[in-house]
C-alpha cells in the first residue's frame, strides 16, 4: 500500500492534513502535527522555520513516502524534498503561500493575529475591527472564517510565536533551488483567494522543471464543492 505524508498549515492540525485524502482511499497515511500544532507543543527556543519543521517531518518517515501538503505544509513538504530527496517520491503542493518574499504581503492576517495573541489575548473581535481582516472579509468570507479559527485554537497565546515567525522563514533559499527540484511535482490552486494567491501557485509552476498546476474551483460559493475538487486532484496526482 502507498504511504503518503500529509501535512497540514499554518495554524491547523493534522485534522487539516488528513482532508486532502478520500477517506476511503487505500494508502498508510502519516499525518504529524508540526510544532505549535495540535497536539504537538512548542519547545523553549524551538526554531519556526521551514527547515526546522522540515526535519521533524523526516523523523517521522522509515522510507520514501509520497508527500502532499497545504499552505505551510506545502512549503515544508518543499523543504523536505530539498534537504532530503532519498524521502520523497512526488510532491503535491495544495495552494502554496511562501515562495521567494519574505514575509509574503498576502499573510499580514498571520502576523495581525500574532500581535493581537500576544498584547490582547484571545481577542477575535480585535481582528474583526482591523482593515486587514475586513478586506479579506469582502474578498473571500470563507478564508476570514477560517482566519477567526486561529482564537479558538488550542494554546493560541502560547503558541502564537508560530504565526508571528513562520512568514519571515521560506522553503527554499531562491530560484537555483526551485530549478533544482525536478521530479514528479503537482500544484494546486484556486482563484480568487487572498491568503494562497493563484499568481504565485503560476510562479512556482514556471520554476520547477516539468511541475504541473491543476486549478479548482474557488472556496465560494461552495467550499464542499471546493474541498471534493482538492482530493480528487491529490489523488490524481498520486496516482499518475
Amino acid at each position: 500500500m502507498m504511504s503518503v505524508l500529509l501535512l497540514h498549515g499554518l495554524g491547523g492540525d493534522r485534522r487539516q492534513a488528513l482532508s486532502l485524502l478520500p477517506e476511503a482511499y487505500a494508502a498508510t497515511r502519516i499525518a504529524p502535527d508540526l510544532p505549535g500544532h495540535g497536539s504537538t507543543d512548542l519547545i523553549p527556543g524551538e526554531p519556526i522555520t521551514f527547515a526546522a519543521f522540515a526535519a521533524r517531518a523526516a523523523s517521522q518517515l522509515d522510507g520514501p513516502v509520497a508527500v502532499a501538503g497545504v499552505s505551510m505544509g506545502a512549503g515544508v513538504a518543499l523543504a523536505l524534498a530539498a534537504a532530503r530527496p532519498d524521502l520523497v517520491t512526488k510532491l503535491i503542493l495544495v495552494r502554496p503561500s511562501w515562495l521567494l518574499d519574505t514575509p509574503p504581503p498576502h499573510l499580514e492576517p498571520f502576523l495581525t493575529i500574532a500581535r493581537i495573541l500576544t498584547t490582547r489575548g484571545v481577542d477575535a473581535d480585535a481582528f474583526r475591527a482591523t482593515a486587514v481582516y475586513q478586506r479579506i472579509a469582502e474578498q473571500a468570507p470563507a478564508m476570514a472564517q477560517s482566519l477567526l479559527g486561529q482564537f479558538t485554537r488550542p494554546c493560541a497565546v502560547e503558541r502564537a510565536r508560530v504565526l508571528a515567525e513562520m512568514p519571515f522563514s521560506l522553503p527554499l533559499a531562491g530560484v537555483e533551488a526551485y530549478r533544482k527540484l525536478g521530479g514528479d511535482v503537482t500544484i494546486v490552486a484556486a482563484p480568487q483567494d487572498p491568503v494562497h494567491p493563484e499568481w504565485l501557485a503560476r510562479e512556482m509552476r514556471a520554476l520547477i522543471p516539468g511541475a504541473r498546476l491543476v486549478m479548482v474551483p474557488r472556496k465560494l460559493p461552495d467550499p464542499a464543492e471546493h474541498q471534493a475538487a482538492v482530493r480528487e486532484a491529490v489523488v490524481d496526482a498520486l496516482e499518475h
